[in-house]
């Protein structure tokens, strides 16, 4: 969607939000249904597998996703220019944010091949949650390369308005990784059985091959012409300092986010191995609900932007809103289902009969927060639109480290409420966030200084 915002009709705007955000949605889905593959095989050799996993890919997620923290400028910037009729400058976005990657990519290889069981002592206390998790990190962190770049070149995609492309990668990537897993954690079609190591060897090579399936689309004559993805002059260190500018943040909101999830998980497991493996278990699932707020935040984002780069704030103003009620319609259908059939959703992802007793309660309670969640994930992205990461970071930090950790430490530790008790920090971390964000947009501080010379630089 190019034109105008301010000038559509309010169903023309729904309609083009839904464009834009349907396809992140399908692929975020999938990805987040293939966590969920993940956790039903790797939960078939055991609770001690199972809690490994999940702490395991938290961790390398807390690094990897904080270093490709570029994305965020990578998919704001080519929006602007898009925006602005300057295609031809998108390749220079992605090369300068690629090369960073890689860099970045590389380090985290390293960090993790250097003893990865260090870092789940960190958080695991069980002996053999730590010894698996570190068999699993020290394959995963492999694919930390490919991993991170398949977010800058899906963001450069999505900048430019084509989403459908990063669901068509994403799917094809998931549904790989599905397959090599069934192979390679069970040791199906001649291959031999590897557990826990299996499904990292598997993550690693599904993101390789979807960053190939990326390039291939770019390579085609009428895609590379028009955004010069081959230029040799695509290197820009005038980039860097404006990507930067605007990319920590977001990368310390990633950081910050996971961290205070890693230590919740350290709070689970002061309760019991039980209770980390069914709050695994309850995140997985409730992912799903929240991939429509996150497609739309990301459909919302390049809206955003667009109209900023084009002149058009007041369409940015109603991008925001437009993806609003998109986003509480979708993510309230998620509510009802939580609220509802939370002890046959459990069911269908875990066969331990405790497993599904301890996660039953809090997959409810999750239902209590989709619309809260619905309203800060999209605004989050309006406001990223607009280069305002730092605000969104501000928000998303704080609301985790000053309630959601206290909250679960005093009601599940300190007053032994266990599970269900620590589980009442998470709602009362999404409502506050939700918070937050709807206080700043209403501000309206991000218009005035939206798309200032960060997003112009050359």
């Amino acid at each position: 969607m190019t034109s105008a915002l301010d000038h559509l009709s309010h169903r023309a705007l729904v309609r083009g939000i839904l464009t834009l955000a349907m396809p992140v949605v399908t692929a975020n889905v999938s990805q987040t249904l293939m966590g969920l593959m993940d956790t039903l095989m790797v939960g078939q050799l055991g609770a001690a597998s199972l809690a490994a996993v999940g702490i395991a890919t938290l961790l390398f997620s807390a690094v990897a996703s904080t270093l490709k923290a570029l994305d965020v400028p990578a998919q704001t910037f080519t929006a602007h220019r898009v925006g602005s009729g300057r295609d031809d400058e998108v390749g220079a976005v992605l090369g300068t944010a690629g090369a960073v990657t890689i860099l970045l990519g590389a380090a985290v290889t390293a960090l993790g091949l250097w003893r990865p069981e260090t870092w789940m002592g960190m958080v695991a206390q069980d002996v053999e949650v730590h010894r698996l998790g570190g068999e699993y990190l020290r394959w995963r962190v492999l694919g930390a390369i490919p991993f991170m770049l398949t977010f800058q070149l899906r963001a450069v995609y999505d900048g430019i308005g084509w989403t459908r492309i990063g669901m068509i990668v994403g799917v094809g990537m998931n549904l790989v990784n599905v397959l090599l897993n069934w192979v390679l954690i069970f040791g199906k079609l001649g291959a031999p059985a590897l557990g826990v190591r299996g499904a990292a060897i598997a993550s690693a090579v599904s993101s390789l091959l979807a960053v190939a399936a990326f390039a291939a689309l770019m390579m085609r004559p009428s895609v590379r012409h028009r955004f010069r993805f081959l230029s040799l002059g695509n290197w820009r260190p005038a980039l860097l300092r404006p990507m930067f500018r605007m990319a920590w943040p977001a990368g310390v909101q990633v950081l910050g986010a996971l961290l205070a999830v890693l230590v919740f998980f350290a709070i689970l497991g002061r309760i019991s191995t039980v209770a980390v493996a069914a709050g695994n278990v309850v995140f997985r699932i409730a992912a799903l609900s929240f991939m429509p707020g996150i497609g739309v935040g990301v459909a919302v984002q390049t809206l955003v932007a667009q109209s900023l780069g084009r002149g058009d704030p007041r369409g940015a103003v109603r991008a925001g809103w437009g993806g609003v009620a998109v986003a509480v319609v979708l993510m309230g259908t998620f509510s009802v289902a939580f609220l509802l059939a939370p002890g046959w959703l459990m069911g269908l992802f875990a066969t331990d009969p405790e497993l599904i007793r301890a996660g039953t309660p809090i997959l409810r309670m999750m239902g209590l927060v989709q619309i809260f969640d619905a309203v800060g994930l999209t605004l989050a992205g309006a406001l990223k639109g607009a280069g305002a990461t730092r605000i969104v970071m501000l928000t998303d930090v704080a609301t985790a480290w000053l309630l959601f950790l206290p909250c679960a430490w005093f009601f599940g530790i300190k007053l032994e409420l266990g599970l269900s008790g620590a589980w009442i920090g998470v709602l009362i971390w999404f409502f506050a966030y939700a918070v937050g964000i709807t206080w700043w947009y209403l501000r309206g501080d991000w218009q005035r200084h939206a798309c200032g010379s960060a997003l112009e630089a050359r």
